[in-house]
């Protein structure tokens, strides 16, 4: 399972307008994936860490959605390349 640190790295990587982590508390374990108290981080952490949740889910909706159109496309070509070549035979 993926960080948030690493999230919002790949978010940064593929172009996304990532918001500036807060400089506050997240050297705690929080964001990098270790199992902290729900008080040990503040609500700017929080914030920032939901936002970028927010933003890989819809990252990873997207990639989804290109996927499945590609599919589709390459699906449709071969039918019709199918259908193109039986009607000259």
């Amino acid at each position: 399972m993926l960080t948030i640190l690493q999230k919002a790295n790949i978010l940064r990587k593929v172009g996304f307008d990532v918001p500036a982590r807060p400089d506050d508390d997240l050297s705690t374990n929080a964001v990098t994936g270790s199992t902290v108290k729900p008080e040990g981080i503040s609500q700017k952490a929080h914030d920032w860490a939901k936002a970028i949740e927010t933003l890989y889910v819809a990252y990873v909706a997207a990639r989804a959605a290109k996927s499945l159109r590609d599919s589709e496309e390459v699906r449709q070509t071969a039918m019709l390349q199918k259908l193109s070549s039986k009607a000259y035979a």
